[in-house]
C-alpha cells in the first residue's frame, strides 16, 4: 500500500509550494512567453523522517500570467546537485487537474495526467523495462491531480478554516485511477517566524483505518506552500515512496526576467544514480 497511497504526495508533486492561485509569486513552462508573464523559482530540501538525513533537494521554476500559475518545471536533485527527476506541468482550464509529467532517471519511472484526442488520460510506466500503461478519467467538481491541489486549497480556504472538512478525488496515476481523500483545517502556528494554518490530507473511508494522512503548511497572508511532512511523490530504488520532512524558505525565491531559466531546467541532463561522480 505504502508504494501507491501517497503517491499523492504529487503536488510537487502535492508539495507544490509557493504555487497557489493567490500567490505573489510567479511560473514558467519552455517556449516564447507572453508580455505579461512573470518568472520565479524557489527550493525546497526534503529530510528523512527520524533521522533528519538530507534525502534530496527541489527547485521549482514557475511561470504565472494575470495572477495565475501556468506552468512549472521542477528539478529533484541528489544530495551532491546532481538532478535525478524532473517534473513538467502546465495549467489549463481546470486549475485543480494539470497536465503533467514526472520522470526518475534512476529507475526510468514516469507518470503523469494528459489530454489526449480530447480525453484527460492518466499514464505511468514502472520502469524503463517495462511498457506504459494508461487509462481515462472523468473530470468531476472534486478531482485533483498534482499542483492543483494547491489551487483547491485556495478555493476552499475560508470554507476549511471554519472547520468544515472538505471531500476531493485526487489522482494516483499508478492506480490509473484517483482515491478518496478529505481534507481538514488542524489549526494555526508560527514556520519560520511566520504565521501558518496546516491542513491534513487523509484517505476517506476503510483506507483512513490503516493509512496516516499528510500535513501540509501554507503561510497566512498569501496562502503560499511552506512545510510539507509524509509521503512524496518520488521513490527510493527499492520502490519505495521517500517519507519526508520537506521546508521552503522565502529566502530562496528568487525573481527572473524572462523564460531562460526555466527553459535551461526543462533541457537540464538527469543523472541514472545519485552516487555518479
Amino acid at each position: 500500500m505504502r508504494n501507491w497511497l501517497f503517491t499523492v504526495a504529487a503536488w510537487g508533486s502535492l508539495y507544490a509550494g509557493f504555487a497557489s492561485s493567490s500567490s505573489s509569486f510567479a511560473q514558467t513552462t519552455a517556449g516564447i512567453p507572453a508580455a505579461a508573464d512573470q518568472f520565479s523559482s524557489y527550493e525546497g530540501k526534503a529530510l528523512e523522517m527520524g533521522s533528519g538525513k538530507m534525502l534530496y533537494s527541489e527547485l521549482h521554476f514557475m511561470r504565472f500570467n494575470a495572477g495565475s500559475m501556468r506552468a512549472r518545471v521542477v528539478l529533484y536533485k541528489c544530495p551532491n546537485g546532481k538532478a535525478f527527476a524532473r517534473k513538467s506541468m502546465q495549467v489549463g482550464a481546470d486549475p485543480f487537474v494539470p497536465e503533467f509529467e514526472l520522470q526518475d532517471a534512476r529507475t526510468g519511472y514516469r507518470e503523469g495526467v494528459r489530454t489526449q484526442d480530447g480525453e484527460l488520460r492518466v499514464y505511468y510506466r514502472e520502469s524503463s523495462k517495462k511498457n506504459e500503461k494508461s487509462d481515462s478519467l472523468t473530470r468531476s467538481k472534486m478531482l485533483v491531480a498534482d499542483a492543483g491541489f494547491d489551487a483547491f486549497v485556495t478555493r476552499n480556504w475560508v470554507t476549511l478554516l471554519q472547520g468544515k472538512s472538505m471531500p476531493l478525488q485526487f489522482v494516483v496515476p499508478s492506480q490509473l485511477d484517483y482515491l478518496g481523500f478529505k481534507l481538514k483545517w488542524k489549526g494555526a502556528g508560527i514556520f519560520q517566524g511566520e504565521k501558518v494554518q496546516t491542513f491534513e490530507l487523509a484517505p476517506s473511508g476503510l483506507l483512513g483505518l490503516v493509512a496516516s494522512g499528510l500535513d501540509v503548511s501554507y503561510a497566512d497572508k498569501d496562502r503560499s506552500l511552506r512545510s510539507f511532512s509524509g509521503l512524496t511523490n518520488l521513490r527510493d530504488l527499492s520502490g519505495d515512496n521517500y517519507e519526508a520532512n520537506i521546508s521552503f524558505a522565502r529566502a530562496d525565491v528568487k525573481s527572473y526576467e524572462n523564460a531562460s531559466a526555466m527553459n535551461a531546467a526543462q533541457n537540464q541532463g538527469l543523472v541514472t544514480s545519485c552516487s555518479a561522480p
